[in-house]
């Protein structure tokens, strides 16, 4: 791609700083107690965990089936969630003595449960009617009962408030995402919020005059409160650009959010009043998924986690190279073709390093959707020798770490079978894919909740030319996050390009939402050693080739190419 990207650089830079920077400070004498509810992959596998603001971790299950979307009783002695360990997603409720019950059995999708105040009723999100419904049961699992059956779009995350009346969700019925509320006695739905951006998410402050929220627009997505008891506007109250799943502390004094960022997520705590102070950050950067729960009145039971708990999801096999300067060769994909026939030249291979994480992500691709999604590739390998103006000379495909997926999926019929959903992080644009399964009876996958981004001709041309294109309706269906299930094996995207020369707004080759790539915390340089020997890499990766054709001194560093005297300055901007 061309070479002029300093404002990336500069945006990747300011967004490390910020990790740095969010570091755990000193906790004031009145921190809230307690514990979070959240659910993380580690390990490989999907679990429920709980924290405190001191960073005390626990592990609370331990199944080899996804658990997600956990709520805690109002008396911290239960905690539901939903998981796929009987083969689809349901409700289930485990308690401090460990004992799990499962409360709901439909072969639809259920999730996202939230107790009522005193603890004798659960609402929960369902797709048993054909689209997203609130549902309300008992307790115990009994008297399951449909609460907005007469709505076709999508209505989810329900949040009870702290007086049992009524029951905050979020619906697309009126085209984009707004916050409702359902009075729980009568039925009656009123609209909440009515902007043109997208809000979801919505929790209760304890003393129920607040609602946070997560509002996005114009790619920020960030946390809002509005005092619903006065009649306010909503405030922002975080600034991190992709932040969400807010939870208020027991006293309503403060706020626990996930921050995104593009290695992963962190659980972060602030003053639900102040902007700007620093939040706290209560995890390790890692694969997090929201809502959390914030309970005054859970105990520290559960686990310690140690280390790695789960069988690793792969081994990479490799076979070091006799006779050569470098330790790794490349392999061939014996499970996947080019879209495009090669000419006679073998482009269908990785690095010894990555292709077995590779094989391994598509059997677990075709496992979770029924698709062979990675069979046809539009491209892997590069030849160490290739050059073009539309591309970057020192490409990851060139060590063999990196593979483009189709610009699109269909079916026979022409159905498209997957979704591009838009995700902005730290000044830059990420696109997230969600594969839509073969199965479409709940026995895969779970309801697409994201709005995805119109990539058509006449989006990008028509109808919001220079935008690069704009929303479009939530389809009907059941999907898989594939980018979630490509990070899980090490390949991860990269961000859009977006420079005066070539952005993704006007140009399609530079939205990238097709590639990933496996570094293992590799520089390029370093990864390009595995597989070259040091004289071929010094034939066309020496600093100075590398400027004469035309690649950006910083770029050149960035990379990792060993650097001359002259260079010296970059040493020290070296990630």
């Amino acid at each position: 791609m061309p070479s002029s990207k300093a404002a990336m650089w500069l945006a990747r830079a300011l967004l490390v700083a910020a990790a740095v920077s969010l570091r755990r400070p000193v906790l004031p004498a009145t921190a809230p107690k307690g514990r979070i509810a959240f659910a993380a992959c580690r390990g490989g596998n999907w679990d429920i965990y709980s924290v405190d603001v001191e960073g005390d971790l626990r592990r609370l299950t331990t199944h080899p089936a996804q658990d997600r979307d956990p709520a805690w009783s109002p008396d911290g002695r239960k905690i539901a969630f939903a998981s796929r360990r009987d083969g689809n997603w349901d409700i289930y409720v485990l308690d401090a003595e460990g004992n799990i019950a499962r409360l709901t059995d439909d072969p639809a999708y259920d999730g996202a449960p939230s107790w009522s105040p005193d603890g004798e009723k659960i609402a929960f999100e369902s797709y048993r009617a054909g689209d997203l419904d609130i549902f309300v049961m008992n307790a115990d699992g009994t008297g399951q009962v449909n609460l907005t059956p007469d709505e076709p779009a999508g209505d989810y995350g329900p949040a009870w408030s702290p007086d049992g009346r009524k029951i905050a969700f979020t619906s697309w019925r009126y085209g984009d995402k707004d916050i409702f509320l359902l009075d729980v006695e009568t039925g009656e739905v009123t609209q909440l919020t009515e902007s043109p951006a997208d809000e979801e998410s919505p929790v209760w402050s304890p003393d129920g005059r607040k609602l946070a929220f997560v509002s996005e627009e114009g790619g920020v997505r960030e946390v809002y409160v509005v005092d619903i008891s006065a009649g306010a506007r909503p405030r922002r109250v975080t600034w991190l650009t992709r932040d969400d799943s807010p939870a208020w502390s027991p006293g309503g004094e403060r706020l626990a959010f996930v921050c995104h960022r593009p290695d992963g997520e962190a659980i972060l705590v602030m003053e639900s009043d102040a902007v700007g102070k620093l939040p706290l950050r209560l995890t390790r950067v890692e694969a997090i998924s929201g809502p959390l729960s914030w309970s005054g009145a859970a105990g520290a039971w559960g686990k310690a986690p140690v280390g790695k708990e789960a069988q690793p999801l792969y081994q990479e096999r490799l076979s070091p190279l006799r006779g050569c300067d470098h330790p790794y060769g490349f392999q061939r994909l014996h499970g996947a073709f080019l879209r495009v026939p090669s000419g006679g030249t073998d482009l269908t291979k990785l690095s010894d390093g990555v292709d077995d994480s590779f094989a391994a992500l598509q059997a677990r691709v075709r496992e979770e959707t029924g698709y062979d999604y990675l069979g046809e590739l539009s491209e892997a390998f590069r030849s160490i020798e290739f050059h073009s103006e539309v591309s970057e000379y020192a490409s990851w495909h060139k060590a063999g770490r990196a593979i483009d997926l189709l610009f699109d999926f269909r079916s026979p019929s022409g159905w498209p079978l997957w979704e591009v959903v838009r995700e902005d992080i730290g000044g830059e644009t990420y696109w997230r894919l969600f594969l839509r399964c073969a199965r479409q009876d709940g026995s895969q996958g779970a309801p697409l909740k994201a709005t995805p981004w119109d990539l058509s001709y006449r989006a990008r041309a028509i109808v919001a030319p220079e935008e690069g294109g704009t929303f479009k309706p939530i389809p009907q269906g059941y999907y898989v996050d594939f980018t979630a299930l490509a990070r899980e094996y090490g390949w991860r995207r990269i961000a859009a390009y977006d420079t005066e020369e070539f952005s993704w707004k006007w140009h399609f080759m530079a939205l990238e939402y097709w590639h990933y790539q496996k570094t293992d915390g590799l520089s390029w340089y370093q990864a390009m050693r595995e597989v070259y020997s040091p004289a071929e890499l010094e034939r066309f990766f020496s600093w100075d080739k590398m400027i004469a054709l035309g690649e950006d001194e910083w770029l050149i560093a960035a990379k990792g190419v060993p650097l001359p005297p002259k260079a010296g300055k970059w040493l020290d901007l070296r990630p």
